[in-house]
């Protein structure tokens, strides 16, 4: 016997029916808005997390310029023996060294010495500050200095010297200046003989005695003095291309070489000194014993991103601000 199937009225009607057309463009609406929410977090986080990038070069920026001016900071004035030992500077025409001219590097009065809003080759507006201190590379005299001899035999022999490199010897009673006359020898010796250009005689002077007041004059440096470059060391800041749009650079000068760009994105920097009349500016120090009076100096760094990911697409600024004091003038 045959059971027919007896279905309901509309009901393969039913089964068959779409979606609407209100119902799609709901569903539509919908996506849209949830593409449109995760858009927009998308952007957001990559916004925070360009934000949060810039701010973390800047610190870094800050930090590494801390440190490097800092340092050449606290050791203004140096030398390996004792800071009290007057210099006897034999380079050729040293006497008429200025802080302030071509031959900076060798004006041995001023260790510290800066510029208000003014220097040379800088942002207007901005301070510049420059250093005399001991070179990295300290080394001792093999032999004593023999009467009449005109080179320092040292160890180690390497870096060498390069010719026209600045280079102090010192013992606990002199300290001696000279300029290299020629490269070092690999065998670790350098030469002080006089010359145009480079010094004045070939002696270094006795306690109490001016450079190169005759040879009678003459000290016989023992063995075991230290012997080791000394840097002028200038610090500013310069545009590095034209666009003060972009920021300047923090730049960092050698014995009046070429400077060296050393951090971007810097848009001032400020200096001011500590004496016994309180933190000054530089205009206010006239004269050498006023800028061998300065105990401290404080730094203040304004930091520029150079792309713009602040707030509305402004460049994002820091700040900062640091006291460092001279070593060689409060111990």
């Amino acid at each position: 016997m045959n059971i027919e199937r007896i279905h309901p009225r509309g009901a393969s009607r039913a089964r068959q029916a779409g979606v609407s057309l209100i119902e799609l463009m709901i569903s539509l609406v919908l996506g849209l808005l949830v593409v449109g929410a995760a858009i927009g977090v998308f952007a957001s986080n990559k916004a925070a997390y360009r934000s949060t990038q810039g701010l973390a070069r800047l610190q870094e920026s800050g930090q590494i310029a801390f440190e490097l001016i800092s340092r050449d900071i606290r050791e203004a004035g140096s030398n390996p023996c004792d800071v009290t030992l007057t210099p006897g500077n034999i380079i050729d025409g040293a006497a008429a060294a200025t802080p302030d001219g071509d031959d900076w590097f060798m004006a041995l009065g001023f260790p510290l010495y800066g510029f208000e809003n003014d220097g040379p080759d800088h942002v207007a507006g901005t301070d510049v500050i420059q250093v005399l201190r001991t070179g990295e590379d300290i080394r001792s005299t093999t032999d004593e200095l023999a009467s009449g001899a005109t080179d320092l035999e040292f160890t180690p022999a390497t870096p060498l010297f390069a010719s026209g490199d600045v280079v102090m010897v010192c013992d606990m009673k002199v300290l001696g200046v000279f300029r290299a006359n020629g490269d070092s020898s690999a065998a670790g010796s350098v030469s002080f003989a006089a010359g145009a250009g480079a010094n004045a005689c070939d002696y270094f002077p006795m306690p109490n005695t001016g450079a190169c007041a005759g040879a009678a004059t003459a000290y016989p440096f023992p063995k075991f003095a230290t012997i080791s470059s000394m840097q002028g060391v200038r610090w500013f800041l310069r545009d590095p291309d034209g666009d003060a749009s972009n920021g300047y650079s923090l730049y960092r000068q050698v014995n009046g070489g070429s400077a060296e760009e050393v951090v971007q994105g810097v848009s001032n920097l400020q200096f001011r000194y500590l004496t016994d009349a309180g933190y000054v500016g530089a205009s206010s120090l006239t004269t050498a014993d006023a800028w061998r009076n300065v105990r401290a100096v404080r730094m203040t760094l304004t930091l520029r991103e150079t792309e713009r990911t602040g707030t509305d697409g402004q460049p994002l600024t820091r700040v900062v601000e640091n006291v460092i004091a001279l070593r060689n003038r409060v111990l």
